[in-house]
């Protein structure tokens, strides 16, 4: 398990070195609610993630994330477009896997015909996420995101807030250059 940790940091580090004007790095605190959570020792995850951008126009960009969530065990791998408002103000709206490893979750399997019992239910969720930012520095974003995962009578959802560094992003002096 070791070895895999040393080489996903590895390959990160490396990617991140190649490809720094795209990629970046945040830390979230989202608070999760609803009844497939009810029963887990936390509603809450501190999330650390990567993310990369790639610029579809001017004001548009397609951001992949992917992190880890302590507290509430969740890996959420999302793809967003960010549409930027304003200079400073963006707003961005996705969809996502949520992979839930929290041992409090409760998943709701299928019932299959004539069977009494439900099967096994998948801890691999679907959901979809909208949300604003503000970008304080060329480098560093203020976010804040709502996340509904599975809803209906048996979905969570979740409100994080975040902040993001832009590795490679260039200061307004090398921009009007």
């Amino acid at each position: 398990m070791k070895k895999i940790y040393s080489l996903m940091v590895v390959a990160i580090l490396g990617a991140t070195t190649m490809f720094a004007q795209n990629f970046g790095a945040s830390l979230d605190y989202a608070m999760w609610n609803g009844t497939m959570i009810e029963n887990a020792e936390s509603s809450s995850s501190i999330i650390l993630g990567v993310n990369y951008s790639y610029n579809l126009s001017e004001d548009m960009d397609v951001v992949g994330s992917v992190g880890y969530g302590m507290g509430l065990g969740v890996i959420p791998m999302k793809a967003d477009l960010n549409y930027g408002i304003t200079d400073k103000i963006s707003a961005n709206f996705g969809m996502g896997m949520y992979m839930i490893s929290d041992d409090g979750y409760k998943a709701v399997g299928v019932l299959e015909e004539g069977e009494t019992e439900r099967t096994k239910a998948s801890t691999n969720e679907f959901g979809i996420n909208l949300g604003l930012g503000y970008q304080v520095t060329n480098s560093i974003t203020l976010g804040f995101n709502y996340n509904m995962v599975k809803g209906g009578d048996y979905g969570f959802n979740g409100m994080s807030f975040g902040l993001s560094y832009g590795f490679g992003a260039k200061s307004s002096e090398e921009s009007k250059e």
